[in-house]
């Protein structure tokens, strides 16, 4: 090897090891989908105040329900409930009137739930919609997660589960 490209070499290993301490150092918000069944998984990278709605059918009454959260760092918040159905919101136990129910019920990092049998069962973040029954068979327990981790888990996840 010459001199002069050694200190090139030095040089290229300096630049790769600063962009992999970028990397694992920068930390990013995710929300994952885990299906505990199969072990597949799916993650969305949300912004710090993002909003997830979930969106299904209540099976007793027939009507659609809309459960909007509030995603923080490692947190969700149940900030309302939604349903045109009178008898779905005394069935959760409201006591006032209107489509829309304002709560703030704080539910913590992890959110568990089952695939519904038939009914449509989403997950609304933006302009992104995801069909649950994509991730597992009628029956599944899906975990929903809000946490943070590292930029580079992240993009090898992405690189991984395409």
């Amino acid at each position: 090897m010459h001199k002069r490209t050694r200190p090139l070499f030095a040089w290229i290993g300096v630049f790769i090891a600063a962009g992999g301490v970028f990397l694992f150092s920068m930390t990013v918000t995710v929300l994952s989908l885990k299906n505990q069944g199969n072990g597949s998984s799916l993650y969305f990278r949300v912004p710090s105040s993002a909003q997830m709605t979930l969106c299904y059918t209540n099976s007793m009454y027939n009507a659609p329900v809309e459960e909007v959260f509030s995603l923080r760092r490692g947190d969700m918040v149940l900030s309302s409930v939604r349903t045109a159905s009178p008898a779905v919101m005394e069935y959760y136990g409201f006591e006032g009137s209107g489509p829309v129910q304002p709560m703030n019920r704080r539910i913590g990092a992890v959110l568990r739930i089952q695939t519904s049998m038939g009914q449509d069962q989403k997950i609304r973040m933006g302009d992104r919609t995801l069909d649950l029954h994509a991730l597992g068979k009628p029956g599944d327990r899906i975990e929903i997660r809000v946490e943070d981790v590292s930029l580079a888990s992240f993009l090898l996840s992405r690189v991984f589960h395409r």
